[in-house]
C-alpha cells in the first residue's frame, strides 16, 4: 500500500512541476504565442515542460555511494602480484 501512495505522490509532484514550467515559459515567451498560434504554442510548451522536468525526480532519488572503510581502500591500493609466464 505504501508503494502505491508513494507512486501517486510522485505523479502529482511531476505534474505540478510541469504545470509550473509551462506557466513560466508562457510568461517568458508571450510574443511567440501570437507568431505560432495558440494550438502550436501549447503543444510546444507541453513538450518543453516534459523535457525540462525529465530528470527532476531522478536527481532527488539518487543516493550517495556507501562509505568505504580504510581497510578496503588499502586493499584496493595494493599493487597486484607480478606473475611471470614462460613462453
Amino acid at each position: 500500500m505504501a508503494k502505491k501512495i508513494k507512486k501517486e505522490t510522485k505523479k502529482k509532484l511531476l505534474k505540478s512541476v510541469k504545470v509550473d514550467i509551462r506557466k513560466r515559459l508562457e510568461d517568458a515567451l508571450a510574443d511567440f504565442k501570437t507568431r505560432l498560434g495558440e494550438k502550436k504554442f501549447r503543444k510546444r510548451l507541453r513538450k518543453a515542460s516534459a523535457i525540462f522536468s525529465d530528470g527532476i525526480l531522478l536527481a532527488k532519488e539518487v543516493k550517495a555511494p556507501a562509505k568505504t572503510s580504510k581497510k578496503k581502500i588499502k586493499e584496493e591500493a595494493k599493487p597486484e602480484e607480478a606473475t611471470e609466464t614462460v613462453a
